[in-house]
């Protein structure tokens, strides 16, 4: 389906992107971004730009339909795959940690409680 600039502009706004962020995530320049939200935008960037610029608002959540866009819920990690990926990190964490001598309230802060 053809999607045109109002829509682009719609969808970063629906998504609440800044033009320098999704240029940031479409690795393509801020004046890439506004050319492409101009009346005639589409016909004056690459196909391979326009494509990842839309592609990074469809991962966004957008889903461009016929004259407009809406919000498609993005999908989430169940619970197990969280869970097992914050258990990697924190044992990555106390692997580094293992023979060093971790700080006590006394060398944080003064008599007072206050930071040392």
């Amino acid at each position: 389906m053809e999607i045109t600039p109002a829509q682009i502009r719609a969808a970063r706004a629906l998504l609440r992107l800044e033009q320098a962020e999704l240029a940031e995530r479409a690795k393509v320049s801020v004046v890439t971004i506004r050319r492409l939200e101009t009346e005639h935008g589409l016909e004056r960037v690459a196909p391979a730009t326009f494509a990842s610029v839309r592609s990074v608002l469809e991962q966004a959540g957008a889903e461009f339909i016929p004259d407009g866009v809406r919000r498609r819920p993005v999908g989430r990690q169940d619970a197990r795959a969280r869970y097992d990926e914050l258990r990697a990190i924190s044992l990555r964490s106390a692997a580094r940690l293992q023979g060093r001598t971790l700080l006590t309230d006394a060398d944080l802060y003064d008599e007072n409680g206050l930071p040392a």
